[in-house]
């Protein structure tokens, strides 16, 4: 067996170069540089700490703050509008009271500069407070008793019994012991001469309201400028005077308006009436004969005053006709004055106010000698046409438009210059041309009044039925403002369907520069019209379109 043979070891431990402690000692004077170094290193750091930490807090505190003065404010302008000024101390004061607030705020700084804040504004609020509140109460106070003033004042003038009692609360005002520490000696005494200035005034003012002072007689007159100052003189004459023609004007107005309530209410009487009657004749089924009114009834109306004795009249009259009609089983003998129908188709025409048009239906209503002129369509017929023109402007100007060109091409009235003549001389020709005219003007009537057309819908509707030589021209009729047809006379020969479409669009160009909306509805209307006009020129001379176009815009012949 082997034996390992372990030899004695030889080397030393190193111990290395590390010099002993003895060696590390430093010299004192290094030492307590050192020292001091690093003490002024933390003290740095100490102190920059303390100063961040108190820029903090009154960050928060600012913050606290910011959130809280609108509280604050809200509070002041809760009690700023009332006049009880311990009330609204008290009230103000308790509410921003730092108490209140106490928890806000993570430490003693912080809740210091919220403290000093809220105690700072409470003082500075306080006072603004109380300035407000007393102005408040003094100019309350002083409207109270300026009203109270004024009530004696206005009751010992329309005297009664009030005007004892308002004699002595007013004498008693002037010597209150409130009043003249209120309102001071000086002040107190200013308003009382105000005061009895103002109460002799309004006693004149009075009596010239009741009739007792008349500015005719001297001696009254003389009497009102000797009690007054020269600086009411005048203004209490001219309101003496200003009331007494207000009164006679407001007399005159309330005379006016109940004559034409009266005659409003006899015209819409009479008009049920004879709409009753008026359908029992021309349909007279069970129904409409038991709505018509007996003589009993007419007479009741009479009576009472719900209709006048012309009206009674009229329609006793219709009323005997109608029975008559029926016991020989034929219609009514009616027919119109066509004079008086004349008068008033001319009236309508003229009339360019509701005050004109409302006389007009008084006169067709409960004007003898006219009503018993019209037949009981007509009056019926006219009452309608008033009440549209009463509630339409438009309709109006329009009807008149559309009226007038339909006499014309009828030829009921003849066009000369710048007046319209009715025939002087009635020949064979013209009675047929009236037959024919009336015809369709009645067309035109029944279109407006009772099937809603408008006017210019009716005309398009009743010239289908005129003849040739009736047919108005696309010149006679109103032409567009915007754009002129004369400079398309040859587009008008070639295309004149879209030549309409053109003129359209050259209003629309035209409205795209001047913005005037009603021009260019306008001028639409005026297009749609002349177009309906060709369309029905066209169909009436059988597609000829140089008859349809008219003398001024029919084809030119070209010369050889």
């Amino acid at each position: 067996m082997a034996i390992l043979k372990v030899e004695q070891v030889q080397g030393k431990v190193n111990t290395g170069t590390n010099p002993g402690s003895s060696r590390l000692a430093l010299p004192l004077s290094i030492a307590n540089q050192q020292a001091q170094g690093f003490k002024a290193f933390t003290d740095g750091v100490v102190n920059l700490y303390a100063a961040q930490k108190q820029e903090e807090d009154l960050n928060e505190a600012q913050s606290i703050v910011d959130d809280l003065n609108i509280n604050l404010i809200k509070s002041f302008n809760k009690y700023k509008n009332g006049s009880n000024i311990d009330l609204a101390i008290k009230g103000f004061n308790e509410e921003v009271d730092y108490d209140n607030f106490k928890d806000l705020g993570s430490n003693k700084r912080v809740k210091k500069e919220v403290k000093d804040y809220v105690q700072k504004f409470q003082r500075k609020y306080s006072l603004d407070l109380l300035g407000k509140v007393t102005e408040n109460h003094q100019e309350i106070t002083k409207a109270r008793k300026t009203q109270n003033l004024n009530q004696m004042i206005l009751d010992q003038v329309d005297g009664g019994a009030n005007a004892l009692f308002a004699k002595r609360d007013y004498q008693s005002f002037w010597t209150d012991p409130v009043n003249l520490e209120y309102y001071g000696a000086e002040g107190l005494e200013k308003l009382k001469q105000e005061k009895d200035l103002e109460l002799i005034e309004l006693a004149f003012i009075k009596g010239g309201q009741s009739n007792d002072i008349n500015l005719l007689d001297n001696e009254q007159r003389n009497a009102i400028l000797a009690a007054l100052p020269p600086t009411s003189r005048k203004a209490v004459i001219e309101k003496i005077r200003t009331d007494f023609v207000s009164r006679s004007l407001a007399l005159q107005e309330e005379r006016i308006f109940e004559e034409k309530k009266d005659k409003q209410f006899k015209i819409e009487t009479f008009t049920t009436a004879l709409l009753a009657i008026n359908d029992a004749q021309k349909n007279p089924t069970a129904d409409n004969i038991k709505r018509v009114p007996t003589l009993d009834n007419l007479y009741d109306l009479k009576q009472s005053g719900a209709i006048n004795s012309s009206q009674y009249e009229t329609l006793l009259r219709i009323k005997s006709s109608t029975i008559n009609a029926r016991s020989n089983g034929a219609a009514g003998a009616f027919l119109d004055d066509v004079a008086i129908k004349q008068i008033i188709d001319a009236e309508f025409a003229l009339a360019d106010s509701v005050e004109k048009i409302d006389s007009l239906q008084e006169d067709i209503n409960l004007n003898k000698d006219i009503m018993k002129g019209l037949t009981p369509d007509s009056i019926i017929k006219y009452n309608k046409l008033a009440e549209k023109y009463k509630t339409d402007t438009t309709f109006g100007t329009e009807d008149k438009k559309f009226r007038e060109l339909i006499e014309i091409g009828s030829k009921r009235i003849l066009k000369d210059a710048k007046t319209f003549n009715v025939f002087s001389t009635v020949t064979k020709t013209d009675y047929d041309n009236l037959v024919r005219a009336e015809a369709r003007k009645n067309e035109y009537d029944d279109l407006t009044l009772n099937k809603n057309y408008t006017p210019e819908q009716a005309y398009a509707e009743v010239i289908k039925k005129f003849s040739k030589d009736e047919l108005p021209e696309l010149h006679d009729l109103e032409q567009p403002k915007s754009v002129s047809i004369n400079n398309m006379k040859e587009q008008l020969n070639a295309h004149p369907k879209d030549t309409f479409n053109e003129l359209r669009n050259e209003a629309a160009k035209a409205y795209a520069k001047t913005k005037d909306i009603e021009t260019y509805k306008d001028d639409l209307r005026k297009i749609d019209l002349i177009e309906d006009v060709y369309d029905t020129r066209l169909i009436i001379f059988e597609n000829d379109q140089d008859k349809a176009l008219g003398s001024v815009f029919k084809t030119k012949k070209e010369q050889n």
